[in-house]
């Protein structure tokens, strides 16, 4: 694991952030999504795409690289915020699909654009094993208070 904490309150929290994420999503375990890297409004998460993640044509089911950049996305926005002050919650998403992916490796990762206010905008990008770009996306999150 690694993050690029600015100090021992930043740390902390991105230390909170990989917690939530172990324990409180079972839809990160199910498709395999693990936090990889953290930094002050950008996150990398990392899955290995088996045969489960496949469509019938046997490249990796677009809903999975979807979720893979919306959790990239969302993982970036929860570093802008005070563990346990705010739930960040996807209001809308587009992605663009460059090129199918094949079973293997697959890294998302997800950068804050925009983060004043209620409402925050995050960019990302999901890449093959061979570093190759699979899809970008696009979203807008809102940050509800807890």
């Amino acid at each position: 694991m690694l993050w690029d904490a600015t100090s021992p309150e930043e740390e902390e929290n991105y230390k909170r952030i990989i917690e939530d994420r172990v324990r409180h999503s079972p839809f990160y375990e199910l498709l395999g999504m693990k936090v990889v890297r953290l930094a002050p409004g950008k996150a990398t998460l990392r899955l290995v795409a088996g045969p489960d993640h496949c469509d019938e044509s046997g490249k990796v089911h677009p809903g999975v690289i979807f979720a893979l950049a919306d959790a990239s996305s969302g993982v970036a926005m929860a570093t802008l915020v005070p563990y346990g002050s705010r739930r960040v919650v996807t209001v809308e998403m587009k992605a663009n699909f460059l090129q199918p992916a094949s079973r293997g490796e697959l890294t998302g990762s997800g950068e804050v654009l925009e983060a004043d206010g209620d409402v925050a905008v995050s960019e990302a990008e999901v890449r093959d094993e061979r570093g190759d770009p699979v899809a970008r996306s696009i979203a807008t999150f809102m940050k509800i208070t807890t």
